[in-house]
């Protein structure tokens, strides 16, 4: 399958020049890592960021809520909380971001998915 997620630059003041962000992928952590997570797979500056989805979020709107997200509109929930989190001034040494419940609704209804 294909995503399409831009490439995009992020001023970060922990950085001295843009961040360079590159989507990769998206895979279940579930086989891979076993963690209970939908994980999107991005390069910043060139190394690898991981921005695990807790798969229960997804979960309970599905059940809770009755919405569905595809993989592309989990694919950009986490390329916007990458972004988000860079501006803030996240250090990209750090390998691993995670999306919550309240974290997924809330980008979830700024794209406009929810």
């Amino acid at each position: 399958m294909s995503y399409v997620v831009s490439p995009f630059e992020v001023a970060s003041e922990v950085l001295p020049a843009p961040a360079k962000v590159r989507f990769v992928h998206l895979m279940s952590g579930i086989a891979t890592r076993h963690s209970d997570t939908i994980d999107a797979i991005f390069r910043v500056n060139g190394r690898r960021v991981t921005v695990s989805i807790w798969c229960q979020a997804v979960n309970d709107l599905r059940q809770r809520d009755g919405k569905y997200l595809s993989d592309q509109q989990l694919a950009d929930i986490a390329a916007l909380h990458l972004r988000r989190t860079l501006e803030a001034g996240y250090d990209p040494t750090e390998t691993e971001l995670f999306i919550d419940d309240v974290t997924l609704r809330r980008l979830g209804r700024e794209l406009g998915y929810l």
